[in-house]
């Protein structure tokens, strides 16, 4: 006989129903709706694949305010990491150890808008002291912005990956 189906309730954190399903990196909707401030403590190179186009990017490992590393990393899209760079510079080992502030919001590809996370183009330590801006839709006009948005890779995999701390 066939083992029965057991259904097991687990406590995630989040409200999203699509953060029930598997995913190998952080999406807008782990977020739950919010900004979030993490420390960059590690950057890898992975292969990822979008509609059939496989592509080499950024993926952050990164750690909460208490200390704790999170489960899923980062995969940068190009957006992204130009932010990094204007915050911190290109030479991608400078970010170790740097905070970055990330926050859903959406963007337009083609003829859909879709959830995304971005990162707050100032240094999180010196916005405490100026206070918040809140997040702003985002029009995707150009060739900077053919990648992916976050949230829409399925794929993604770290099978190579090219450590830099």
């Amino acid at each position: 006989m066939a083992k029965q189906f057991e259904a097991k309730i687990e406590d995630i954190g989040a409200s999203d129903y699509r953060a029930f399903f598997d995913s190998n990196v952080l999406r807008v909707w782990h977020l739950d709706g919010k900004e979030r401030t993490f420390k960059i403590i590690r950057c890898q190179r992975i292969d990822s694949e979008y509609m059939g186009k496989r592509s080499k990017q950024p993926l952050l490992t990164l750690e909460d305010s208490k200390g704790r590393e999170l489960p899923l990393p980062l995969a940068l899209n190009k957006t992204n990491a130009k932010t990094i760079a204007q915050l911190y510079g290109t030479k991608v080992a400078g970010w170790h150890g740097k905070l970055i502030t990330l926050y859903p919001t959406t963007t337009d590809v083609g003829n859909e808008t879709r959830d995304c996370i971005r990162i707050r183009p100032e240094d999180p330590s010196k916005r405490a002291r100026k206070g918040k801006a809140g997040p702003a839709q985002e029009q995707v006009n150009g060739a900077d912005h053919d990648e992916p948005p976050m949230g829409a890779l399925e794929t993604d995999h770290a099978p190579e990956s090219e450590h830099v701390q």
